[in-house]
């Protein structure tokens, strides 16, 4: 029957038994005792569904353009992404292996998995000059995260937190040069109307304070 176009005409003229056995084929299930009428429906339905696919990939390559094809979910590897967006705002993407997920899961010293954003001052270097973690859950695979300005270089760690302070790496983005950007240009919160008692008060080095160590909380 392989390559054969379906009809309802061509159908009708098979016995129930090859009915069955060419919805298996198609991947439909088909319950016990059901009516041979709604079995024939079922395969003209889909047989419809592989005309319009077909119909969309002719057109599409008739106009010179590629077929849509959906990715998968995951790739099973544990690896990790950094897109600049604009000089403070970065877009990070990873993925887990199944393995990986599997041996989270089983251990008891497991806390909580978060992204690390570390910063240095040239590429490949190992002098931490500042360092922040936003926390993810095991089902996350992507998060925009608003950076710190001032730094030149950033990397971002996948990071598995466990008890007594230990942690286990398990992927770590390339090193991602940062544009020249001022501070000033991006803190959120202004200090021009403080009045003179605040300020001698503190509040300005607070708001700032809050700003460096708190802003991923309301992204």
């Amino acid at each position: 029957m392989e390559g054969k176009k379906l009809s309802r005409t061509y159908l009708e003229t098979l016995p129930s038994a090859d009915l069955i056995s060419l919805a298996d084929e198609y991947g439909i299930d088909i319950p016990e005792n059901l009516n041979r009428r709604f079995i024939i429906g079922e395969l003209l339905e889909v047989e419809e569904d592989f005309d319009h696919r077909d119909q969309d990939n002719f057109s599409d390559s008739v106009h010179g353009v590629a077929p849509v094809t959906q990715l998968p979910n995951t790739y099973n590897e544990t690896q990790i992404y950094v897109v600049l967006r604009n000089p403070v705002w970065i877009f990070v993407f990873w993925d887990l292996k199944q393995d990986d997920i599997a041996s989270i899961q089983r251990s008891s010293q497991f806390v909580s998995l978060n992204l690390r954003i570390s910063f240095f001052e040239e590429k490949n270097s190992d002098k931490v000059l500042d360092r922040f973690s936003v926390p993810v859950s095991l089902s996350d695979r992507e998060r925009y995260i608003l950076i710190q300005p001032g730094y030149k270089v950033l990397r971002v760690d996948l990071v598995s937190e466990l008890k007594n302070g230990k942690h286990e790496l398990l992927a770590s983005s390339e090193y991602i040069l940062l544009p020249h950007v001022s501070e000033k240009m991006v803190q959120p919160l202004s200090t021009e109307k403080i009045s003179p008692i605040l300020e001698q008060s503190g509040l300005p080095d607070l708001l700032k304070t809050h700003y460096l160590h708190h802003r991923q909380s309301f992204v």
